[in-house]
């Protein structure tokens, strides 16, 4: 192997282009050094025979390599692919001083770009050479754009994933916050529509049964029973109204022993399964095994004013909204209840049981045993007229 020659000119530089020469006789070698290293600012390496040259195609990159077909060690096409194989970018022009028209096509199809017969000139040389560095310029200017292609690529990917990642945040964030609000404004739509009905109510009888009504309506069929505080912080029934379990003295004494308490103390108290067995007493359990529970502590200015109870088959128990709807109307029923208690302790009903006449009204009392009458037929009083539940 003869060691490398630089132009006299340059010095030596990684980017420079880089020639690698297979041959054995020294003549040429001289030639293409004299040639070569004057026509092109390059680096040149040469390789007396085939096992020299795979050494420096191991160790060193080429962009052009010359080789002869005819070597010592045998035949110089079979570098033509090892260097293809290691790199892929290099160029290689075949060189023979035996020219064949099955040899040149042989080195074509083996990956050489170009085929020069012995003897060439130095014209010809620096011609082939010349091509075959613009070649592999042009390969290499376009791998390192496809190479900073694929980086982008890349880099467009790991920034697709950040966004996606920050969009499936933000779409979380906002079913999240739609949720939220949707549960807000189902909130207020149901304690709206619970306090107009009790607003309707003449007396406390009244508004007890409106309000059972109403949920029985949104939570559907099920044992209601209504508990109000009494004077001595004690609770008293108020209303219970029966679905598949009579309100016999011997479950409400039991419910007023312990789950009463228990949910004036905790605020809701929800069982099945288990907890009820749990978190019950004997007694309570002898009516309601098998039921679903939901009590709810109705409070106003921090004080305990009732408790709703609800129970049914555990078959159909009470969901997250029957839950939410029992505790968003719970102040508004203790409300109502505050009011009622000032309404009755306060101004008084007139004649006809409804505070405030007027002196057109007193000279017409059949219209107004009309009006009177025709204001009872409230939806929620079918209790009263001894109806069945219309839901």
């Amino acid at each position: 192997m003869v060691p490398a020659t630089l132009s006299p000119t340059q010095s030596t530089s990684q980017s420079l282009p880089r020639l690698l020469v297979v041959d054995d006789e020294p003549d040429v070698l001289e030639l293409f050094r004299d040639a070569i290293c004057a026509k092109f600012n390059c680096k040149l390496l040469t390789a007396p025979t085939i096992a020299a040259a795979k050494r420096l195609i191991d160790v060193e990159q080429f962009d052009v390599m010359l080789t002869d077909l005819h070597l010592p060690d045998g035949d110089g096409m079979s570098l033509v692919p090892i260097l293809k194989d290691r790199q892929p970018s290099a160029r290689t022009v075949v060189i023979t001083g035996r020219p064949t028209v099955d040899a040149a096509v042989s080195a074509l199809r083996a990956g050489a770009i170009d085929f020069l017969p012995k003897p060439f000139s130095i014209d010809q040389i620096v011609d082939r050479i010349g091509r075959a560095i613009r070649g592999q310029t042009l390969i290499a200017r376009n791998d390192k754009r496809i190479d900073r292609l694929k980086d982008a690529v890349r880099r467009l990917n790991q920034s697709r994933k950040v966004v996606t990642k920050k969009v499936d945040l933000l779409c979380n964030d906002l079913i999240s916050a739609y949720g939220d609000v949707s549960k807000q404004v189902e909130e207020l739509r149901n304690q709206e529509s619970f306090r107009r009905l009790l607003e309707s109510s003449k007396d406390l009888e009244q508004m007890l049964c409106h309000a059972m009504d109403w949920v029985l309506r949104q939570a559907g069929y099920c044992n209601l029973a209504v508990w109000l505080a009494a004077d001595d912080a004690d609770f008293q029934l108020g209303a219970y109204m029966k679905y598949t379990i009579p309100g016999d003295p011997a479950l409400t004494d039991a419910l007023k022993q312990n789950l009463v308490p228990m949910t004036a103390r905790e605020g809701m108290v929800h069982l099945e399964g288990h907890a009820v067995k749990k978190q019950l007493t004997a007694g309570e359990q002898k009516f309601l095994q098998g039921q679903t529970v939901l009590s709810q502590n109705c409070t106003y200015l921090g004080e305990s004013l009732a408790v709703l109870t609800l129970f049914r088959d555990e078959k159909c128990p009470f969901t997250d909204g029957d839950m939410a709807m029992i505790k968003a109307i719970a102040p508004v029923f203790a409300t109502a209840l505050a009011g009622m208690v000032r309404k009755t302790e306060g101004e008084g009903p007139d004649e006809y049981g409804e505070a405030g006449g007027t002196a057109f009204d007193e000279g017409d009392p059949e219209k107004k045993q009309r009006e009177k009458k025709k204001k009872e037929q409230h939806d929620a009083d079918w209790w009263k007229r001894g109806e069945a539940p219309p839901f």
